[in-house]
């Protein structure tokens, strides 16, 4: 059940393909090239190219480098453990689309330090998972995919986000040479303790602006990529969960 009354949402992907975790990789649905050396840290970057969509994962900077929390390090550092105060924008755009600066800026505003942005492109992903129940044209999706300008990555990275959540699989351009925002995700990361959430599902069906995000990973050691449940919760039971914030 993706609702439950209209408080509970429940946004993460079906897991119906079996697991594909980075760096965890299944070479029988996953193609991996080699994508760029990160200079300063010597970590080998590579590009994945999924053939399912094989779940909802949280990530931290060990995405791409060996240095930084990993995501349970970082939940267990905060006294709400998971829980985060989000702020969802629904963005009005097509396939291919950039999600540009201004299509966020009034949603921007309302992001306070550490707080979760979830971005709905329309429900991308929704669609694709209709079509083709999580088994997909990873040249169709991927290339596909929405994306955020630099500018807009920049305008998220100022409002204070800690968490940046999308519908979506590219955060910027795919079909340019560096692809799946490499550079700019890397910018993002320089806060300790940001992280992604993605890709996600029933994002349309989130009626509120302010909600609570409960990210519900399940613990792998020592993976830079969790599983995840997550849930929004929104009208009553969010207010409730808003004062337990706010009284930590």
């Amino acid at each position: 059940m993706d609702k439950i009354g209209d408080e509970i949402i429940r946004i993460g992907l079906p897991l119906t393909h079996g697991s594909n975790l980075y760096p965890m990789v299944k070479p029988q649905s996953t193609t991996v090239t080699s994508l760029k050396t990160v200079p300063e840290d010597g970590v080998e970057v590579w590009s994945i190219t999924f053939t399912s969509l094989d779940c909802t994962y949280v990530e931290t900077v060990r995405h791409i480098s060996s240095k930084g929390p990993l995501p349970m390090e970082v939940f267990r550092r905060r006294p709400a453990g998971d829980i985060y105060r989000g702020i969802v924008v629904h963005v009005d755009v097509d396939e291919g689309d950039e999600i540009s600066r201004a299509d966020l800026e009034e949603h921007l505003k309302l992001v306070r330090e550490g707080d979760a942005l979830i971005v709905d492109a329309k429900g991308y992903t929704d669609r694709w998972w209709m079509k083709k129940r999580g088994v997909i044209d990873a040249q169709d999706y991927n290339l596909k995919s929405p994306y955020f300008s630099d500018q807009a990555m920049r305008g998220i990275i100022e409002a204070g986000t800690a968490v940046l959540c999308g519908n979506f699989p590219s955060f910027s351009n795919p079909k340019t040479e560096k692809g799946f925002g490499i550079d700019m995700i890397a910018e993002f990361y320089k806060k300790e303790g940001n992280m992604i959430l993605a890709p996600l599902l029933n994002l349309p069906k989130i009626k509120e602006t302010e909600v609570v995000l409960q990210i519900n990973p399940i613990d792998i050691p020592g993976c830079c990529s969790l599983l995840s449940c997550p849930i929004v919760y929104q009208g009553m039971l969010k207010q409730r969960l808003l004062k337990f914030l706010a009284n930590l």
